[in-house]
């Protein structure tokens, strides 16, 4: 079953400085099309080197580590020319700074020990596992299933004032059991969640970076 997403984004006022369209030129019998590249809505490339703390969460540190590493890699391939700076786990990095937590002044003091302009942070919410059943209207026919849900958020703040400067938030449900049962017949399916969960993150998270993505459209070209 794939996943289900809620959106919820938003950037902040901070207008950052975009480069043109990008054109490419196909043509289909006598008609001409032009493949226009709108730039990605948040481009990174003012920033010359951006933090990147690794993803919290309410589960174990593997895949908090797959969450992170997923999240920059999709930021990357989309614009190549953006470099991060690791500083691991958010409460060690905040204890090195001498820092109960990633308050304001702690992430103006990322800037003075690492030079870095600004940070992205994250955390992402495993639920537990929730049944689902259904009765057909006849009575004779029984559906179940389990159902997981993961809900992912991340920042990018300015080092310099503490500032927030984008939210995005993503979250979506996947099916990992399933019992489907009739008057003829009972049929049982089910997925390791564990096992999946980095598959998972790794959807989330294609989906959170979709603003720093340019995107492709297709225009008809004036003769």
């Amino acid at each position: 079953m794939p996943p289900i997403f809620w959106y919820n984004s938003q950037v902040g006022d901070r207008r950052l400085p975009v480069s043109a369209p990008r054109f490419g030129l196909s043509v289909f019998g006598c008609a001409h099309t032009v493949v226009v590249e709108n730039p990605p809505k948040i481009d990174l490339q003012p920033y010359k080197t951006i933090g990147l703390v690794e993803f919290s969460s309410n589960s174990n540190e593997s895949l908090n580590q797959i969450a992170t590493q997923k999240f920059m890699g999709f930021i990357q391939d989309a614009q190549p020319q953006v470099r991060f700076l690791e500083l691991g786990p958010e409460d060690r990095l905040a204890r090195k700074l001498g820092r109960k937590s990633l308050d304001i002044e702690a992430i103006k003091a990322i800037e003075k020990e690492y030079g870095v302009s600004s940070i992205f942070t994250g955390r992402f919410e495993i639920s537990t596992v929730k049944p689902k059943v259904s009765i057909g209207t006849d009575l004779s026919s029984v559906r179940a299933s389990a159902v997981v849900s993961i809900s992912m958020v991340a920042k990018h703040r300015e080092t310099a004032s503490g500032a927030t400067i984008w939210t995005g938030s993503r979250q979506g449900s996947w099916k990992v059991a399933g019992i489907d049962s009739s008057s003829n017949d009972i049929s049982f399916s089910m997925t390791a969640p564990e096992d999946q969960y980095g598959r998972y993150l790794e959807e989330l998270a294609f989906a959170m970076t979709d603003n720093f993505r340019p995107r492709y459209e297709k225009r008809h070209a004036p003769k």
